[in-house]
């Protein structure tokens, strides 16, 4: 199964604002998405769990795409990471 690793770069990391649209995004693929940081793996759909992780500027997350549009899914995901989910910070 396609993964990927990506590197927070945003000022607050994964905060709330940050987990929705992570999951917003996850939710409108059908692929299964898991995110993996130190040792927990969490289903990407779910903003509580996104939260759960309390990843930090400068830390690294494996995103974990298994499904018919997984490589759209990663791209995606990634895609949103590397842009610091929109913030200018």
């Amino acid at each position: 199964m396609p993964n990927c690793t990506v590197t927070l770069t945003n000022k607050l990391g994964l905060h709330a604002r940050a987990a929705m649209k992570l999951s917003e995004l996850a939710l409108r693929f059908s692929s299964k998405i898991m995110i993996n940081y130190n040792d927990a793996s969490v289903n990407a759909k779910s903003i509580l769990n996104i939260m759960v992780l309390g990843a930090t500027v400068g830390q690294s997350l494996e995103i974990v795409a298994e499904g018919s549009d997984e490589d759209e899914a990663l791209k995606a995901m990634s895609s949103l990471i590397e842009q610091r989910f929109g913030e200018t910070e």
